[in-house]
């Protein structure tokens, strides 16, 4: 059964190899995270939606049953999310602030919590002045996502199943 999903979401992963690679390059870059740089390449937009259309046309394509388009969605969500975890660990590890993926508000952290506390109005106005979250922290939530994210990425891939009369057909 891995076997055939792997085989299934080879696209989709494809396409959250591109984003996290040219996500991790626009950190590297400079590009900022906010405003506007966070919306480009959002890697968790094209997991949830790969896990929609693919949820969708898991019956009708490769004629899974339900356990199969909740391994899809599944496959999907934690490769996403592994990509996620690596490259926050190569930004420490390397001394790069690849903003995309250790800016405290991309790892859920409250800035008021930082060394030193900055408030999240601050925070806001300057995020260039924000210390980066602690690496141990920094990777509790991306293990905590693999896990959150790969079920929710099923719940969408169910979704997307229930949505299946709208996907089309093989042909005949």
């Amino acid at each position: 059964m891995l076997s055939s999903v792997l085989r299934f979401v080879r696209l989709p992963l494809l396409l959250v190899t591109i984003w996290a690679t040219v996500r991790f390059i626009l950190g590297v870059a400079g590009v900022p995270y906010a405003p506007r740089g966070n919306a480009m390449f959002s890697l968790y937009s094209v997991m949830m939606l790969s896990c929609l259309y693919f949820g969708a046309l898991s019956k009708n394509i490769a004629g899974f049953k339900w356990g199969g388009t909740i391994l899809t969605g599944v496959t999907i969500g934690v490769y996403s999310q592994i990509l996620i975890l690596l490259a926050t660990v190569i930004s420490y590890a390397g001394g790069l602030n690849t903003s995309y993926f250790v800016h405290w508000d991309a790892l859920n952290v409250d800035p008021a919590t930082l060394t030193p506390p900055v408030s999240m109005a601050d925070a806001l106005l300057h995020p260039e002045q924000v210390a980066m979250p602690p690496m141990s922290q920094a990777l509790v939530g991306r293990v905590l996502g693999i896990l959150i994210n790969g079920a929710i990425a099923g719940v969408f891939a169910v979704i997307g199943r229930a949505l299946s009369g709208l996907a089309p057909k093989p042909a005949q």
